[in-house]
C-alpha cells in the first residue's frame, strides 16, 4: 500500500482509467481514505482532487433514473492481488520440508492468512500450518493476540478518532436523547453528520468500551458477547488506559486488561477448536484425499460486534423513514445534515431524504469544483473563499464512515 499510494501520489492520479475507476468506486473505502488523508503535506490537493471527482459523479449518481451499486476501492483490488499473489507462493512453498520448518521456527503466519493457506492448500501443507497455527494460539495471551489481529495499518487511525471523540460524541448523544418526547429524532436531525455511520459507530464503540470495564468475575462469564472478528478483536485489544486509571484497574501479568486478556482466550479457544477439527478430518482422509482438494475450514466467525452495528443501521433506517413521514418534521429536516453519499445509494432510502443528500453532494460538488478552478494559474486574480476548503467537509458528506461521528458543540 505504501507503494500504491505512492505512485497513486506522483503518477497514476492523472490517469483517466484510474480517474474513472474511483468515480465508479465513489472514491476510496473509508480505511485507504483515512489513509489518503494521512499522507501530510500533499493531503490537501490530492484529497481535492479526489473528491471533486468522487462529488460529481456522486450527483450524476444521484439524479439517475435506476440504482447505481459503488464498484471496488481501487486500493483494496491492489491489496488483493498482491495477497494472493504471495498466498500462492507460500502455497507452493510450503510443500517443502524445509521451508515449513523455516516457517516453525519464525514468526509464522496470522489465523487470516493461515486459514487462506489451508483452504488453498493439500494435505500436507494445511497439516502443517494448522498445527503451527493451533499451538500459537495456545501459548499464551500476548501471542494468540499477535495472530489472531493481523497486521491492520488501519487500526492506530480507528483508535485514534475513537479516543478523541468518545467523551464528546456520547454527551451529544445523551443531551440529544434527553431532549423532548422522542430524543432518538434529535439524532438523525440535528448531528452535523450521517446518522447511519454515526449509530454504526456508536454501536461500535460502546462495545468495546462495556467489554474493557467488565469485572474480572463479569470477563469470566463472556462468551456470546466476546466473539470478534480480527477487526474488532484489534480495536479491543489496541484499547489504552491512561496514567490515572490504572490505580483501580487489574491487569494480566501481560499487561492486559482481565476483560481484554478474557476476550482473547476465548477466541483463541473458538478457532483452536476449529483447527483441531479440522487436523482431525485431515487425519481421518489423508488416504483417498484429491490432490487439489482442501478440507473445508470455517474463515470466520460471527463477530458480535459486527451484528451490533448492523442492527443500530437497520433500526436508525427504520427511524430515518418515520421522521421522513411526519410533517412536524419538515422544517427541521430541510436543516439537517442527512445521510452520506454511500447510504445515500440506497434504493430503500425515504425519497426526502435522498433529495436531501443529492442537495447536499450537488452543493458539495460545485464548491469542489471552484475550488479545482481557482487553483489553476489562470484564475489567480480571483477572490478565494471557503471553497478553497470545501474539501476538509467533504469525507463527512461523502462516506460518514471516515472520521466517525461529530457532535455539534
Amino acid at each position: 500500500m505504501r507503494r500504491w499510494f505512492f505512485a497513486y501520489e506522483n503518477d497514476t492520479r492523472v490517469d483517466l482509467a484510474m480517474r474513472e475507476r474511483l468515480e465508479r468506486s465513489f472514491g476510496f473505502c473509508a480505511p485507504h481514505t483515512r489513509r489518503l488523508l494521512d499522507l501530510g503535506a500533499s493531503t490537501s490537493w490530492l484529497a481535492r482532487w479526489v473528491f471533486a471527482d468522487v462529488a460529481r459523479a456522486g450527483a450524476r449518481a444521484l439524479a439517475a433514473p435506476s440504482p447505481v451499486t459503488p464498484g471496488p476501492c481501487p486500493a483494496c483490488q491492489a491489496a488483493a492481488r498482491t495477497e494472493a499473489d504471495v498466498l500462492g507462493t507460500l502455497r507452493a512453498g510450503l510443500v517443502d520440508a524445509e521451508v515449513r520448518r523455516l516457517m516453525d521456527a519464525g514468526d509464522a503466519l496470522c489465523l487470516t492468512h493461515g486459514l487462506a493457506i489451508i483452504e488453498r492448500g493439500g494435505p500436507t501443507v494445511g497439516r502443517a500450518v494448522a498445527t503451527l497455527l493451533d499451538s500459537r494460539l495456545g501459548k499464551d495471551t500476548v501471542t494468540a493476540r499477535e495472530h489472531l489481529t493481523s497486521s491492520d495499518p488501519d487500526f492506530a487511525r480507528r483508535r485514534k478518532i475513537r479516543e478523541e471523540g468518545f467523551t464528546r460524541v456520547f454527551a451529544a448523544e445523551e443531551a440529544a436523547r434527553n431532549h423532548g418526547p422522542l430524543g432518538d429524532a434529535n439524532l438523525v436531525l440535528d448531528w452535523p453528520c450521517c446518522p447511519l455511520c454515526a449509530a454504526a459507530d456508536l454501536a461500535e464503540w460502546r462495545g468495546i468500551h462495556w467489554l474493557t470495564g467488565l469485572s474480572p468475575e463479569e470477563s469470566a462469564e463472556l462468551r456470546t458477547d466476546a466473539t470478534l472478528c480480527a477487526r474488532h478483536l484489534g480495536d479491543l485489544t489496541s484499547f489504552r488506559l491512561t496514567s490515572g486509571e490504572l490505580s483501580s484497574v487489574t491487569l494480566t501479568d501481560e499487561g492486559l486488561l482481565v476483560a481484554v486478556a478474557a476476550v482473547i482466550e476465548h477466541v483463541a479457544m473458538v478457532w483452536r477448536t476449529e483447527l483441531q477439527g479440522y487436523l482431525r478430518q485431515v487425519d481421518s482422509r489423508t488416504t483417498w484425499w484429491p490432490s487439489r482438494r482442501a478440507a473445508p475450514i470455517r474463515r470466520e466467525l460471527s463477530c458480535q460486534l459486527c451484528a451490533r452495528r448492523q442492527a443500530a443501521v437497520a433500526r436508525t433506517r427504520r427511524l430515518l423513514g418515520l421522521v421522513a413521514a411526519d410533517p412536524a418534521y419538515a422544517d427541521r429536516m430541510a436543516r439537517a445534515h442527512g445521510v452520506c453519499l454511500r447510504h445515500g445509494l440506497s434504493t430503500d432510502l425515504p425519497p426526502p431524504w435522498r433529495r436531501l443528500v443529492a442537495a447536499r453532494v450537488g452543493l458539495l460538488s460545485y464548491e469542489l469544483d471552484e475550488a479545482e478552478r481557482k487553483a489553476g494559474w489562470d484564475a489567480r486574480w480571483e477572490l478565494r473563499g471557503a471553497e478553497m476548503v470545501a474539501w476538509r467537509r467533504a469525507p463527512t458528506l461523502l462516506d460518514g464512515g471516515v472520521l466517525g461521528p461529530v457532535s455539534s458543540e
